[in-house]
Parts: structure tokens; sequence; C-alpha cells
């Protein structure tokens, strides 16, 4: 039996409530923003609805605020140390990478026990060795083993030699970094909890590798195509400039408006390939993985609940296009819109199966209280978890 998740919210409806979290952050100079956040988590999980019944979100404004105050902090000496002392930003960001495995396992362990569904909390049993391994460790030996790779491809000669170096680098910077995020991916989709109930996954790391390795060929094969519109353009440009030449003065084609359009013109011509490319291969790898690792996650125990997603690569695109759009044009009002549709979305695409009926378990007592660790990482912009 197939259970998808649906969100209730309204944008009218959530619009209201933005504004009023909006003026009042900025009137109390950013301290409502812990309040607001508690407002917002509140309304969408007490909106999205599995089986009849719905989520609900625990944290207090004081739990966030903290949080919020330390991250500020931290924040600003990063960025004051960056302008002033160089030194202490460098060893200051070795520390922070230290510590990224303590601020991903917190992020998860504060976000799952700060969430409900019947009265029941979730929680992350994750591991800190587990989280150094998966931030620290695999890629430090990813670094080793494509470090290797690159001496290697410079201390051959001859044509053949090289070749076969350049393709041992790149095999090994493909199949290592899939093997990276196989093992944080992994970290995650086996430490959370419903409950008493553990969720598992059994992840591939092929799968990772002929992800990443088609994003790879999406990308060129993209380069290409609007390299030879490009080709095509400019090649027209330049007999339509030559044609201007011969009629009359040669140097007046510098100072032509033809000219600086055809500039203008590349300028917005490689901003655009690059927006084409980011959006259409970080969409493709984003869906592939979320698709993946939710169908790999199922509960222990003799009644199994089995996660699925079925987001669509073209819908996804439609989605982030449309969302940054729409945001662009209304200078930023069209945001309540666009988290209700994007939460209505996904919750459309994503589903429980198994009997919901029978589901019975009780809290596991394993409940995080500090939201330092979530605070911190959206401060510094640190996507961590599973979405």
């Amino acid at each position: 039996m197939q259970n998808r998740l649906v969100f209730h919210g309204k944008a009218g409806e959530f619009f209201g409530i933005w504004i009023v979290n909006l003026v009042l952050s900025i009137i109390t100079l950013g301290i409502y923003s812990a309040w607001a956040k508690v407002r917002t988590k509140k309304y969408f999980y007490g909106n999205t609805e599995l089986a009849g019944d719905r989520f609900d979100y625990h944290a207090t404004p004081v739990q966030i605020l903290i949080g919020r105050i330390i991250a500020v902090v931290l924040l600003a000496a990063w960025v004051i140390s960056q302008s002033l002392l160089p030194q202490v930003a460098l060893i200051a960001a070795l520390i922070f990478m230290l510590l990224l495995p303590v601020l991903a396992r917190n992020n998860a362990r504060f976000d799952s026990s700060m969430t409900s569904y019947r009265n029941v909390r979730f929680s992350f049993a994750g591991d800190l060795l587990g989280a150094y391994i998966a931030f620290v460790g695999r890629p430090l030996l990813l670094v080793a083993v494509v470090a290797g790779a690159t001496f290697l491809a410079f201390g051959v000669s001859g044509a053949v030699g090289m070749v076969v170096s350049v393709l041992a680098f790149l095999i090994a910077a493909i199949v290592g970094y899939g093997w990276v995020i196989r093992g944080i991916m992994s970290y995650f989709a086996n430490g959370y909890r419903y409950g008493e109930k553990a969720f598992s996954a059994t992840l591939s790391t092929g799968f990772f590798v002929k992800t990443y390795l088609q994003a790879w060929l999406i990308g060129l094969a993209i380069g290409i195509a609007l390299m030879v519109v490009g080709a095509l353009f400019f090649s027209g440009l330049a007999l339509t400039l030559i044609s201007v030449a011969s009629s009359g003065d040669p140097s007046s084609i510098f100072n032509s408006d033809l000219a600086s359009g055809s500039t203008f013109a590349l300028v917005i011509g490689l901003y655009l390939f690059a927006l084409v490319c980011g959006i259409v291969v970080t969409s493709f790898v984003a869906v592939r993985t979320r698709n993946y690792v939710f169908g790999q996650m199922l509960t222990e125990g003799e009644d199994k609940y089995q996660l699925r997603s079925e987001i669509t690569l073209g819908a996804f695109v439609w989605l982030t296009v449309s969302n940054f759009l729409a945001q662009l044009v209304t200078l930023g009002l069209a945001r309540p819109w666009v988290l209700v549709r994007t939460s209505r979305y996904l919750a459309s695409v994503t589903a429980v199966e198994g009997d919901m009926s029978l589901l019975r378990t009780a809290d596991s007592g394993d409940q995080a209280t500090s939201s330092i660790g979530d605070e911190v990482s959206q401060a510094f912009n640190l996507e961590v978890g599973l979405n």
C-alpha cells in the first residue's frame, strides 16, 4: 500500500505569515527571526499529511536564537579575519573543516528530533566516528589517490603513456568522488530513526559513479551544443562586420553599435551557458540521488516501511527555473508562493509503502536540544543530510 504525502498549505495564507515574520525581524534587528523560523516550520510541518495524520515541529524560539547568535558571531569572525588576518582565516578554515563532521551530525540530530509524526519523534543515531570517516577519511583518501594519479600523469614520457595516465587520473577522480558521496549518503540514510524503528539502506558506489559520469556528459553535450550555436551566431556577425568594413572606413567597426552589441552578446551568452549547464546538471544529480537513496531506505523489523521518491528531471528543472524567475520579477515577493509550491511538489512525489494502520512504535528517548549545528550549517550555507 502506497501512502503519498499531501501538502495542504496555501500561498495566500502563508503570505500573511511571511510578511509579519519579515517586518518583525527587521524591526527587532533580526532577533524575531528565531520566532519566525519556528512559526514557518510549524506551518509547513503542520500542513504536511501522511495517511491522515500530520507532522509537527517542536523546537522553541529560544533554542533557535541561541544557536543563531553563535552562528552569527562565528560568521562575523570569519569575514573579519579574511579581511584583516588572512593567516588566522586559513587556520580557522582548517579548524572548520575538522569540525564539519560534528556540525553535520548535530544538524541531523537536531532537525530530526524536533520533528514528530503521530506524537512520536524522529531521531538520528549516526555516531561521530562514522561522520569523520564519511566527511574526512574518505575525502582525504580520495585526495591521496588523485594526487598519486596526477604524479603518474606528469611522470611518464611518450604520448601513449600520457594518455593512459590522464585516463587513470580521470577514472580515479570520478570513481573516488562517487565513493565519497556514497559514504556520506549511506551515513545519513542508515542513521535516521522513527521512534524505535531504525532506517537502513544499502547504497552502491556504482550508482553514484554512473550518476556523476552522466552529469559530466550532459554538461559536455550542452556545452558543445551552445558552442555550435555561438559559432554560427558569431560567424554571421563576422560576415556582417566584414561587409560593413568593405563598404566604408574599416576602423569604424570598432566603434560601431554592432561591435559593442557583439561584446554584450558574448557576455550574456557565457552567462546563459553557465546557468543552463548548472541548473540541468545539478538538477539531474539531485533528482537521481534523492530517488535512489529514498528508494533504498526502509525500516527494520517485522512491519517494514519503504520510502519512495518519484521526482522527474523535467518537472524539477521547470520548478527551479520558474521559481527563480518569479522571485526575480517580483523582487522577492513571490517567496511565499515559491516555498508553498515547492513543498506541494515534493510532497506529491514522496511516499511511504506499507500499511500505516499497523505502524506502532515509541519514542527512542534520543533528543537533541542544541540548534548550534543547525544554525551554523545554515549560516555557512552547508547542505547536509537528506531532503
